[in-house]
């Protein structure tokens, strides 16, 4: 029976709402994958840039500490004399890693200073009279902590931070001031060491906060633009102060990671819904065919005569065009005395056993086979990728074991099964799939006689 218009008109828009929820779904799964991504990657930038704060941290208040230790030799020793400042001061300057100068300056006068070597100028020089460093020396003095200033643009080149650090000869009262011991740090060679620009190739990064003032001070590092559309905003505290980092991107987030991992979604959806779509056709086509033809055997629901010689031919041709060698096989099966058993037992008993007999038929087969009932009570099976004969003879006992070991129950009557089993080979000689039933048609009978006899 073929299939109707409006069933056919019902799977048209079966199939193509399908697809539109099925669209619909991949490119929600595609916008919460890439949502998801953004923000795996915003939690690794947010911290990276966490880890340039502390590197930074930790490196500017490593280095002024080691200098710190000067301070309070000079506090325990306010009358000390520094015959060798020298080998004081590089000791100093070898055990941190951004210290460029070192000076000490006894009531803000620079006395000392490490390396002499293109400093001799600021021997003598008294910071009073220098009202942008008085500043923050006079800050430091008035908090009695160490405050840094800057960052400043060195003469030779380059940027630096200036620890000052105030020395009390009367610690912790620090009511009499020695002077101020100031160290200057190499601001750019701190900034690769603690990751800022590694970081910054990145993301847009920019940091604020002149001369220690955090947040509400200028910006010496990057745009301010950043600072509006940063993604993450993290302070680097000193003994008094801090600086503010923001981080914001330069492109999408997504533009980091490989560009299948982004569009994993739709990769893996849409050729998903191609192959269920073509799956889906391919199957309806075939049922269709066969709903048409009617090729399904109306007692026992397995394949017809018909059915069964549309595949076995096509199975024929198919293994004929090929050129590896590949082979299939073909059993016929004939239920002997089947009319004692009708006569006996009625055609009703008849039946059910044709019916178990095709049940334990395809119990037995793979997925792969065929088996139809051509007559009253002849089977035949196509085997396909069969290619020796043992293995025919493995399935033929199988077959054989199910349908004759159990006997059939009808009204209490135990019904007990036997057949004979031909069956054929396919090869080259076969011009005809009519050939190959021929063959196996001679042998079932063959082994009916040798039955008959025994």
């Amino acid at each position: 029976m073929g299939i109707s218009a409006g069933k056919q008109w019902s799977v048209n828009l079966f199939l193509l709402l399908t697809i539109t929820v099925s669209i619909g779904l991949i490119e929600l799964l595609d916008r919460n994958q890439k949502s998801f991504i953004r923000d795996n990657l915003q939690t690794r930038a947010k911290e990276e840039l966490s880890i340039v704060r502390a590197q930074l941290e930790a490196a500017i208040v490593s280095d002024i500490y080691v200098a710190h230790s000067l301070s309070t030799l000079i506090s325990a020793n306010p009358d000390l004399k520094f015959n060798n400042w020298d080998k004081l001061a590089s000791g100093v300057k070898r055990k941190s890693k951004h210290i460029k100068i070192i000076g000490l300056a006894p009531d803000d006068v620079i006395q000392y200073i490490y390396p002499l070597e293109g400093n001799e100028r600021a021997l003598g020089l008294d910071y009073r009279t220098i009202p942008a460093q008085w500043k923050s020396i006079k800050k430091a003095q008035e908090l009695q902590e160490i405050f840094i200033a800057g960052p400043v643009n060195l003469v030779q080149g380059g940027r630096a931070l200036i620890a000052r650090m105030p020395i009390f000869s009367d610690p912790p009262l620090n009511q009499r001031y020695w002077g101020v011991c100031s160290v200057v740090l190499d601001l750019d060679n701190l900034f690769v060491n603690a990751g800022v620009e590694s970081f910054a190739y990145k993301y847009n990064l920019a940091i604020r906060g002149v001369d220690s003032t955090g947040s509400s001070g200028a910006i010496f590092y990057g745009e301010a633009k950043v600072f509006e559309n940063a993604f993450s905003t993290q302070s680097v505290h000193f003994p008094y102060g801090s600086w503010s980092l923001a981080a914001s991107t330069k492109s999408d987030l997504l533009d980091y990671v490989p560009w299948y991992r982004s569009e994993i979604a739709r990769l893996i959806g849409y050729p998903t819904v191609l192959l269920l779509v073509l799956a889906f056709t391919t199957i309806f086509r075939l049922y269709s065919r066969a709903n048409e033809r009617s090729l399904h055997d109306e007692l026992t629901g397995i394949p017809n005569r018909r059915y069964f010689m549309y595949t076995l031919e096509h199975q024929f041709e198919s293994v004929a065009k090929q050129e590896r060698d590949e082979s299939f096989a073909i059993l016929n099966i004939d239920l002997d005395k089947f009319k004692q058993i009708n006569d006996q037992y009625g055609h009703a008993a008849g039946d059910k056993v044709l019916i178990a007999c095709a049940e334990r038929i395809k119990g037995v087969l793979r997925t792969s086979d065929v088996v139809s009932r051509i007559g009253g009570d002849e089977f035949l099976v196509l085997l396909p990728r069969i290619s020796h004969v043992d293995d025919v003879d493995l399935i033929n006992i199988e077959i054989q074991k199910a349908l004759c070991h159990t006997p059939v129950i009808y009204d209490q009557h135990l019904i007990h099964i036997k057949v004979s089993v031909g069956y054929a080979m396919y090869k080259q000689q076969f011009a005809t799939a009519e050939d190959m039933l021929k063959v196996a048609d001679a042998r079932m009978y063959q082994e009916k006689r040798r039955q008959l006899s025994c």
